[in-house]
């Protein structure tokens, strides 16, 4: 599977490459993707491009800031925040593999970034300025432990997600709507309108200016 990987762009970023998985390789179109060890990290998904668009459009909220990408994969957002000049980056995946390919794609764009395997849903969240979140809502069972824990941090929380779950996001204050490749083909062959939403209305921070 890793031999396979190619440095392609995503659909909507065209700024970045990235280690991703070509249409062309026959694990594309797996009909049991656990066999393969569920290797989520190999595409780009609609949430993440997104928040990566929607970072090198408004670069403002991620200057200067320290950043939390987490559920990270291939760490599309955090790439892209660590380009457009956070102070710092942490991704953050359970799945050792993901961190390994978000090192060798910061590595690919010229970036420095941390990683870390740790569990961070058990304790609230660290010393961050903006928390990334790209589809971490793709089941109702996941929007249901992840949520609480984005909201109730400190944070500027930016969500990238289709709106997979109904009303799991239904408080959350839409920024942008981008047509996302939906699964990951950088070709954008289906495309479907995927979201920005920053969670927490009573959050007091604000980006930082551009000037």
């Amino acid at each position: 599977m890793k031999a396979a990987l190619r440095p392609l762009s995503p659909w909507l970023v065209p700024e970045l490459r990235l280690w991703l998985l070509p249409p062309e390789a026959p694990w594309w179109h797996a009909t049991e993707p656990e066999a393969l060890g569920m290797p989520y990290w190999a595409f780009a998904w609609p949430g993440g491009q997104v928040l990566a668009r929607f970072l090198f459009d408004h670069p403002e909220w991620v200057r200067g800031r320290r950043v939390l990408d987490f559920g990270c994969g291939g760490a599309l957002e955090g790439v892209a925040a660590a380009k457009l000049g956070a102070a710092s980056v942490l991704c953050a995946d359970l799945d050792a593999e993901a961190c390994a390919l978000a090192q060798r794609n910061a590595e690919l764009n010229g970036v420095q970034l941390e990683v870390t395997t740790a569990e961070l849903l058990r304790a609230p969240a660290g010393a961050f300025d903006v928390i990334l979140a790209g589809d971490v809502c793709y089941s109702v069972e996941l929007a249901a432990q992840v949520l609480p824990w984005l909201r109730g941090s400190t944070a500027e929380v930016l969500v990238g997600d289709p709106l997979r779950v109904p009303g799991a996001l239904g408080d959350a204050a839409r920024l942008a709507t981008y047509a996302a490749s939906f699964d990951g083909d950088p070709r954008g062959l289906t495309l479907w309108p995927t979201h920005v939403l920053r969670l927490g209305a009573a959050h007091t921070a604000r980006p930082a200016s551009s000037s």
